[in-house]
């Protein structure tokens, strides 16, 4: 299911970040997503805020990608935990 809804991108952007797609089709990727998702949690306010500074935004996600095989060792294997019944 995943790989059809990024179809339209080209496979090296596919692999380069993380993406969001919107129910009405469209595709934001990187920072741009943070925000995107940040409206569809129901915290308009905050992704208005961000997506008014689209520069330190991006700044911010490079810098957490950049760290990636360090966070990842924050995140323990196994099945994640149930939250919800």
């Amino acid at each position: 299911m995943a790989e059809e809804l990024v179809a339209p991108l080209p496979e090296d952007e596919r692999f380069a970040s993380w993406h969001l797609v919107c129910p009405d089709g469209r595709i934001t990727s990187r920072g741009a997503a943070g925000s995107e998702l940040l409206a569809a949690l129901g915290h308009a306010g905050l992704s208005r805020t961000a997506a008014r500074v689209p520069g330190p935004i991006e700044r911010f996600y490079d810098f957490v990608a950049a760290q990636r095989d360090k966070l990842g060792r924050l995140v323990p294997d196994g099945p994640a935990p149930r939250r919800f019944p």
